[in-house]
């Protein structure tokens, strides 16, 4: 086992709020939900291997070693036995699935035959073998050369693959060991030490944001044994954040202020509960409330529940004076049938309920009398391949379907078209989304992503493919374009994060240039709707995480075509955010 890190230097978490990420989501609550903190667990280190010097006098005991004999068990020595007649090399072991059985240990055994037997030697055999051990991810193992006749140029050797004597969790003081003990699935008592193992359980155990769990690899009471430890460093899981971004549309104002609270382990379950309040600049224009509670059961299935409600007074001019309001909840189940460090692959199902007299937020100018109530079933599908070289590709898929009317007083065709006409409940879309990174020569990286949406019919705003924005199109203001249908492409080319770490935490500075394209379509236009329309933008910018604390998201956008109605212009995308509150060390 080396000093490297377990997998990535955790650059996809540490920019995932401000990265690329999942673009195109048009439910309001996407817009209003509550932060995400960084939990690193790709960060967390196993614990350094202890040095083996090469030791021993070189003075010649036996003038040639002609047979080693391998052993599993010390008490299988036969001391008085100088084996006369042996030859070459003997494995005694009961398990056929030993690393002694590897042809890398065989030709390490080879290379000693035959060769002057002396103190240093048999040190340099043992050292080798536990190097290789090493090598191939199992880091416990004692090679013992006990007293014993070496007249005959016979040598016994004990190799003991150690095994897991105890699992236990210490130090937590806000979680529950108990609980964190019976997440622990791949380094059970009896089993050999792996490091594949051992960092898949470190992975997830670092999963939350409000605790830090180290390895450590204590001697066993029984010879042969060796104790697994997590020793966990949490804190109060309580923080707080406040934040500035300009990701409104311009009847409710461009600018947000926003400020939230996280709590850890609410309910028992080392779940996540958050809260988030968003608001114009001036509090005038508009007023939202989000939650969202997300758990983890096990690693195969996890849970996430939401809910948002906002109220909106736009600025327009009379008589248009109104003002609206629109709420959301759902839930979704996943089911996780690979989640590892380096991998996850998940189905998800899940119920989504909307409300809403108006289209504001969505870039739209009217607000009705009535209301429409929205109700629909999401079927997905997500992938995440990640690479020891900070690569990584993420693959979502996700089917929406509306069942039909009849399920409030208000989810008729009739209240669908009051806010977009000609369109029903009835309907099903699709969007797909993948992005991912890849590191260049030069020190540069790639990073990109893909989103497309297909839809049968005319959708309510809520659910059409928006773009324009710091997370579409660059350049343009927040869902400058709606479309029932579209794609949109996202190149970013710059240097790799810089990373600095010290002892109030890390900070990361990623720099880029980018492209942007887009296509947005509406289905059977009604007069005064675009029915295909294209839009780009180039520009550059940064995102900086700073200890911890602070993130800051920065793009300047030139947008190159025009859109009926949005005069073509220049445009800087900011985002800013402070988190307070105690963080794992």
């Amino acid at each position: 086992m080396d000093a490297r890190h377990t997998t990535l230097r955790f650059i996809v978490a540490a920019t995932l709020l401000f990265s690329i990420g999942k673009v195109g989501t048009a439910q309001n609550f996407e817009r209003y939900k509550p932060l995400s903190l960084d939990a690193r667990p790709l960060d967390a280190r196993l614990p350094e291997p202890k040095d083996l010097p090469e030791k021993g006098s070189d003075e010649v005991l036996v003038a040639s070693l002609d047979a080693l004999i391998v052993l599993d068990d010390p008490s299988k020595v036969d001391t008085h036995n100088a084996f006369p007649d042996a030859t070459g090399i003997s494995i005694d072991f009961e398990s056929q699935r030993s690393l002694v059985h590897d042809s890398g240990i065989r030709s390490i055994l080879e290379s000693h035959l035959h060769q002057p037997i002396t103190l240093r030697k048999l040190n340099q055999l043992s050292r080798e073998i536990i190097l290789f051990y090493r090598r191939c991810g199992q880091p416990i193992v004692d090679v013992q050369i006990p007293e014993q006749k070496i007249t005959a140029g016979t040598v016994q050797i004990v190799v003991i693959e150690s095994r897991i004597g105890k699992v236990w969790v210490s130090g937590s003081r806000f979680s529950d060991a108990q609980r964190l003990r019976d997440q622990v699935r791949y380094n059970q008592v009896g089993s050999r030490i792996h490091e594949s193992r051992l960092e898949e359980d470190l992975y997830w155990l670092n999963r939350s944001p409000f605790r830090h769990v180290d390895l450590a690899l204590d001697a066993g009471e029984q010879d042969g044994t060796t104790d697994v430890r997590f020793q966990v460093t949490d804190v109060l899981p309580v923080r707080a954040y406040a934040g500035y971004e300009d990701t409104g549309v311009r009847t409710l104002g461009l600018e947000r202020l926003y400020a939230g609270l996280i709590l850890g382990n609410p309910f028992g379950y080392d779940g996540t509960l958050g809260y988030q309040y968003t608001s114009d600049l001036n509090f005038s224009a508009l007023h939202a409330h989000a939650a969202s509670y997300n758990v983890d059961f096990n690693r195969d299935y996890s849970l996430l529940t939401y809910g948002s409600w906002s109220s909106v007074a736009p600025s327009l001019p009379p008589p248009l004076d109104q003002s609206g309001e629109g709420w959301q909840t759902g839930i979704y189940l996943s089911r996780f049938f690979q989640r590892t460090s380096m991998r996850e692959q998940a189905f998800s199902i899940g119920l989504d309920f909307k409300s809403t007299n108006n289209n504001l937020e969505f870039g739209g100018t009217n607000v009705q009398n009535s209301l429409a109530d929205l109700v629909q079933i999401n079927v997905g599908y997500d992938r995440l391949l990640r690479a020891r070289n900070d690569n990584y590709l993420i693959v979502n898929h996700d089917l929406y379907i509306g069942p039909g009317s009849g399920f409030t007083s208000h989810s008729s065709a009739a209240d669908f078209n009051t806010i977009r006409a000609n369109t029903d409940p009835s309907y099903v879309y699709y969007r797909g989304h993948i992005n991912g990174c890849y590191e260049l020569p030069r020190n540069l990286e790639f990073r990109g992503g893909l989103t497309g949406q297909i839809s049968s019919d005319r959708l309510l705003f809520s659910e059409t493919l928006g773009l324009g924005g710091y997370d579409t199109i660059r350049g343009y203001d927040q869902r400058t374009l709606n479309g029932d249908g579209g794609w949109i492409a996202n190149l970013e080319l710059g240097f790799q994060p810089w990373i600095k770490r010290t002892s109030r935490g890390t900070s990361v500075l990623r720099s880029f240039v980018f492209a942007d394209l887009g296509e947005a379509y509406t289905r059977s236009p009604v007069p005064g709707e675009i029915g295909d329309q294209f839009i780009s933008s180039a520009g550059v910018g940064m995102r900086y995480a700073i200890s911890n604390r602070v993130n800051l998201r920065l793009d300047y956008g030139h947008g190159f075509n025009d859109v009926p109605g949005t005069p073509k212009q220049d445009r800087i995308h900011l985002g800013l955010v402070s988190l307070f509150g105690p963080v794992p060390r």
